[in-house]
């Protein structure tokens, strides 16, 4: 798209429509008094904002390289839902403000060939599109139904208001098809045989045809030719339409005309020669005239003003022309589309008399008028026109600032003679080098509340008492930063603030000039303009934003770490709407005013801001600094800033009343699986839809790319989610249910406008997801957990059994392996005998019964004769074998409670109860026994023997002293010759 900001070369005409209409309708009384007052009203003029001229449309140019599918638009138009729709010879386009889509010849929209001359909306959003081969088709929504095709080329179709339907069609004429059904009509009937190429209907119902051989009244009886008067009879007609009046405007290879019913009247007369291909009305009562060769043009009430190629006409053959529902106009050419449109800000520059276009400051000045002062000179504004200030010569010089001073006139800062005074188009000398000032370029000038007037120059400051006293301040007599002085301002204490290159200081009402530093933000140095608030001062500089507490003597500020997108400012104006306007060199950046305070105090991290330049209809993007005042706001709400391409203002009312505006939202595809599908036809999505991608945008033409998003999928969303400029929301494995796609749209600062159609679908569960199958699978797996659970108790009480048996088990075993342990800790491993611990302590407990007298005992140690012999002879192992022997003889022969124990080695001991006499039968007993045992592994030779000590415990007085008695005893025995018994008693005595 190109932008082509309208530095049209404007052709006026020497006459205004006023005076045209009065040459023109002399025998018409009530449209001459009409066009007198007109001219009454062009006398006292308008304000700024109150007439727009040609040049102050922003112009905007799409071409096929702009996606257009060819350059010829052969007609525009715009569905209920808010789309542009541009018909050429390769297919319609459809618009939303930043891309078109193509519809051409396919099955989707039935068209039979891809040249497309008619479109005509109808009430349904439904858009008929007629064209090549008399192709018919209607789109509604997101589909399309073809329709009977015509004869031939479809120049125009036409919907009266009882929906029938009349083609103009090349070659043939008007055909009139009445309506049966939905989107069903009759067959054709031929009102017309006549090569018509345009149709219209008046709100009193009467339809008019444009033919190659004049103007027609028809209806579905027939038509009736219209004589136009002076001009050829056949004169071929190209266009027809309707005036807010329900006047027929027509278009002709003789000009443009208008009937009102009974009689025609020429639009404009020096066009007699020319072809008129277009004619229409706007909402402002502007007529618009497209001609075959030589452009457009517009009949106002300021005159006429016409646009060809040499302005920025893509092509000077205008073929089609349509107003879209904000206002702005939209001309189809053979070299593409033009759009027309109010930009927000009206600018004059050196096309509307300024002396120059780079425009160092401006001031409003009593009258509401303002000052403009450029590199090439001074200028008034003064009801929207500009004028020369002054006719002296002083007047066309360099200027450089600007100040209102009590005596109604201005002060007047250039850049090479110093400060004249400016009053009623005279230029005084007032200051220069000659008379005080230390240089004679002054950038900055101010009356303070005491009529003391401060000059600010390139080399010092400089006040002038009433009384003329002059004092001069530098950065060496005083604490002034700096001597490049820029800006000067007055706050309501009556202090001076100074802005320099080298940072700002303040004149104190002690007459103290104090500095303050401002390079602890981000190293700052310029301060190029101020706005002084109770409590703060706003300070626009090399690095933002600065704001300055007057009470708690802080300095904070709003700069590129707060979210602004430039360093360097130049002037800070308040709208008295809410918001800070800042001038930069690269355009002019709206901020909030509470956001501006809230970030400076470190509450919000980041600031929103809105940009305008060069496509929002200023001169320049440009706007200048350096010297001020360099942006004004007027009384009324105005804003005014310098730019190098001239002086723009601004009314934010007008903006306001924009971002109020309601937009039309649509849902422009539904994407389920990276496959589109229609979002009216198609609610149901499959199971298993996985990816589900929405697009959408906001129907806004004049400045789409500032629109904002939120949206919101009722079933999933808990709130809104801010998408910003983003048109395009998607979703992934969203759960089955029902859901709902709202989104809504602003413009920034504006309020959210929510769209009245939104994208309701239903996601089908899977199989597993459904409810009936859910429930099965809930009763299956309630019956799976009970059977589980069944089989778990009883797995558990198997486990406790089986570990009850094994803790009987593992018990028994250990109750065995402990007896076996007891018994192994009691019993001699080799005979099976107690060993000499177990004996040791039955004897221990026998005795002790002994000594209470409640039983006698009696010790028995048996050793067996020569078992050294049967070691040595014989093997350790026959040594085992007849110890083995011997204690299985012992334990045959010893009966309870009688105990025998292996003692050690070949020597057995025997615990007797009884008298001496029993103890030493048992062992005469055992004596002869062992002479009878016979031991296989011992030859004839080697007999067994014992000997034997016996002793009694009578006297004893432990266990130790009886053991110590029969061993004696068996001492004796051995030394006696062995096989023998000897008794303790016996050899003591």
């Amino acid at each position: 798209m190109k932008n082509l900001l309208f530095l049209l070369k404007l052709r006026y005409f020497g006459f205004s429509i006023c005076f045209l209409g009065l040459s023109m309708q002399l025998s018409r009384y009530y449209d001459g008094l009409k066009w007198l007052m007109c001219s009454i009203a062009l006398l006292y003029g308008t304000s700024i904002y109150a007439a727009v001229s040609m040049h102050d449309y922003f112009a905007d140019v799409w071409t096929s390289h702009d996606g257009l599918p060819h350059n010829s638009v052969n007609a525009i138009a715009q569905t209920e839902d808010g789309y542009l729709w541009f018909a050429t010879w390769e297919g319609v386009a459809r618009y939303n403000g930043k891309s078109f889509k193509l519809f051409s010849r396919d099955p989707e929209t039935g068209l039979i060939d891809a040249a497309v001359r008619a479109l005509a909306p109808a009430n349904g959003n439904q858009l008929w599109v007629g064209g090549g081969r008399g192709g018919i088709t209607v789109r509604e929504h997101y589909s399309w139904s073809q329709q009977e095709p015509a004869k031939s080329l479809v120049n125009d179709i036409l919907l009266d208001d009882d929906s029938n339907l009349w083609l103009a069609v090349e070659g043939e004429g008007v055909y009139y098809r009445q309506k049966e059904g939905e989107n069903t009509y009759s067959e054709d009937r031929l009102v017309l045989n006549v090569s018509t190429a345009h149709l219209t209907q008046t709100r009193s119902g009467l339809i008019y045809a444009a033919t190659r051989s004049g103007l027609y009244r028809v209806s579905s009886e027939g038509a009736q030719k219209l004589q136009i008067p002076d001009i050829p009879k056949n004169v071929r007609v190209y266009y027809v339409s309707v005036d807010h009046r329900d006047h027929v405007l027509i278009g002709t290879t003789n000009g443009a005309w208008r009937y009102d019913g009974k009689q025609f009247i020429e639009l404009l007369p020096d066009l007699r020669t020319s072809t008129i291909t277009v004619v229409e009305e706007d909402d402002e009562g502007s007529i618009w005239l497209g001609s075959i060769d030589k452009g457009l043009a517009r009949i106002t009430l300021r005159g006429v003003d016409f646009i060809d190629t040499s302005s920025g006409l893509p092509n000077n053959r205008v073929i089609s022309w349509f107003q879209d529902s904000e206002g702005s106009i939209w001309v189809g050419t053979n070299g593409g589309v033009m759009r027309l449109r109010e930009a927000p800000f009206r600018n004059y520059s050196a096309l509307e008399g300024l002396e120059g276009n780079f425009v160092r400051t401006l001031l409003n000045i009593p009258g509401d008028r303002f000052l403009v002062g450029s590199s090439e000179g001074l200028n008034l504004i003064e009801d929207g026109k500009v004028l020369v200030a002054s006719e002296q010569p002083a007047a066309r010089q360099s200027m450089l600032s600007l100040a209102n001073i009590s005596d109604q006139s201005v002060l007047v800062g250039t850049q090479r003679n110093g400060v004249y005074r400016w009053k009623s188009g005279l230029m005084t000398p007032l200051y220069n080098k000659d008379n005080g000032l230390p240089d004679n370029e002054v950038r900055a000038l101010l009356e303070d509340s005491k009529g003391r007037v401060w000059i600010g120059t390139v080399n010092g400051l400089v006040v002038f008492e009433q009384d003329g006293t002059r004092t001069v301040f530098d950065e060496h007599s005083s604490n002034l930063p700096d001597n490049y002085i820029i800006a000067l301002s007055e706050d309501r204490r009556g202090r001076i603030w100074i802005g320099t290159a080298e940072g700002v200081a303040v004149y104190d009402r002690r007459n103290r000039i104090l500095p303050i530093d401002i390079s602890i933000f981000e190293q700052a140095q310029y301060v190029f303009g101020f706005y002084i608030e109770p409590g703060f001062v706003w300070m626009a500089t090399d690095r933002g934003l600065l704001r300055y507490d007057t009470i708690a003597n802080e300095l904070t500020g709003v700069g590129k770490s707060e979210g602004l997108p430039i360093d360097k400012l130049f002037q800070v104006v308040y709208d008295r709407m809410g918001s800070f306007w800042l001038t930069s060199n690269r355009g002019i950046w709206k901020i909030s005013y509470v956001e501006a305070h809230r970030a400076a105090s470190g509450e919000i991290a980041a600031i929103n801001f809105e940009h305008f330049g060069d496509e929002d209809g200023m001169g320049s993007s440009q706007a200048n600094g350096g010297s001020t005042p360099a942006a004004v706001s007027a009384k009324r709400g105005m804003l005014g800033f310098a730019t190098a391409g001239g002086v723009s203002f601004i009314l934010p009312t007008t903006l306001k009343q924009l971002y109020q505006y309601s937009l039309p939202i649509v849902i422009e595809d539904v994407e389920v699986d990276g496959v589109s599908i229609n979002p009216q036809r198609d609610y149901s999505l499959q199971p298993g839809s996985n990816r589900i991608r929405i697009n959408f945008a906001g129907l806004s033409y004049i400045m789409p790319e500032r629109l904002q998003y939120q949206t919101k999928l009722v079933g999933f969303d808990d709130d809104w989610n801010y998408q910003g400029s983003q048109t395009v929301a998607e979703y992934t494995n969203l759960p089955p249910g029902h859901y709902e796609f709202h989104v809504s749209v602003r413009y920034p600062y504006g309020e959210w406008h929510e769209s009245k159609t939104k994208y309701e679908f239903e996601l089908q569960p899977l199989v597993w997801q459904r409810r009936d199958v859910q429930a099965l699978l809930l009763i299956a797996l309630v019956a799976g957990l009970t059977l589980l659970m069944y089989w778990r108790v009883y797995a558990l009480k198997k486990r406790q059994r089986d570990m009850a048996m094994q803790i009987h088990t593992k018990t028994e075993a250990l109750r065995e392996q402990a007896e076996r342990f007891e018994r192994l800790s009691k019993e001699d491993v080799l005979t099976g005998l107690y060993n000499r611990r177990a004996f040791d302590e039955k004897v221990r407990r026998d005795f002790m019964l002994s000594i209470q007298g409640l039983g006698k005992l009696n010790l028995a140690i048996l050793d067996i004769d020569h078992f050294k012999q049967v070691n040595d002879r014989f093997s350790h192992i026959v040594g085992d074998e007849v110890i083995k022997l011997m204690a299985k003889f012992l334990k045959e022969s010893v009966s309870a409670p009688n105990v025998v124990a292996r003692w050690g080695g070949e020597e057995f001991t025997l615990l007797i109860h009884g008298t001496e006499e029993q103890a030493l039968a048992l062992c005469n007993g055992l004596l002869e026994g062992v002479a009878k045992l016979h031991c296989p592994q011992l030859n004839d030779e080697f007999h067994l023997t014992v000997s034997i000590g016996l002793a009694n415990a009578l006297g004893c007085q432990d266990y130790q002293s009886l053991l110590k008695r029969a061993d004696h005893a068996l001492y004796q025995a051995k030394n006696s010759g062995r096989n023998r018994i000897e008794q303790y008693h016996e050899f003591r005595r």
